[in-house]
């Protein structure tokens, strides 16, 4: 159902019709995506699951005019991020706004869908891979990766250039694919390789 023409249906059907299944259904498509990226601002479940219900309270409240906006994902990540931003005090915003000292957990399952097919050694492998990641670099790799968000949105969302983006990412997949190819250099076998190569390999 995520696709840009069943989100701008829910919203007509919100918007037009004030319509609450359309409206449940839109905050069961993002909640998860929106609580993980705000948890990383905050620091807190409690803050990040009542930030993120602040923003869908306002959405709701000013359902009329959410039909016309033009990328509503990067609006509701850049809505979270900014009422998050207004729980900090002044020095905590400060560096959350730096991006490095954000907190970012990336469930493993969650960026590799396929982990079912994947040894349990490789699966820890690939998690402490992406744990080890600087903390930038986890955050705009679970929007690109866990969110599918593109990088103008990313850079939309966090205030940074494309390029930096870009960069960040190649650290991340670089990094990842050093790990998982030690690994498969090591047990001497190919399994499950090409599941992971489009994932974590650079190209």
């Amino acid at each position: 159902m995520n696709n840009d023409l069943s989100i701008q249906n829910l919203l007509n059907k919100i918007s037009e019709k004030a319509d609450e299944h359309a409206f449940q259904q839109l905050f069961e498509i993002y909640v998860h995506g929106l609580i993980r990226f705000t948890f990383a601002i905050l620091g807190n479940k409690e803050l990040a699951e009542e930030a993120v219900s602040d923003v869908f309270f306002k959405i709701w409240i000013h359902r009329a005019k959410i039909a016309g906006i033009e990328n509503f994902k990067a609006y509701l990540y850049t809505s979270v991020r900014n009422t998050a931003l207004n729980y900090l005090d002044k020095e905590e915003r400060k560096k959350a706004v730096s991006l490095d000292d954000l907190s970012v957990s990336l469930p493993i399952n969650e960026i590799c869908p396929e982990t079912e097919l994947i040894s349990k050694e490789l699966k820890e492998i690939i998690g402490r891979a992406i744990e080890h990641l600087p903390e930038r670099c986890k955050l705009i790799y679970s929007l690109a990766k866990i969110e599918q968000l593109k990088y103008k949105e990313i850079a939309l969302i966090l205030d940074i250039s494309v390029k930096t983006i870009d960069h960040q990412l190649t650290i991340a997949i670089k990094k990842i694919g050093n790990e998982i190819k030690q690994y498969i250099e090591e047990v001497d076998s190919t399994d499950n390789f090409t599941v992971l190569l489009h994932l974590f390999l650079p190209r």
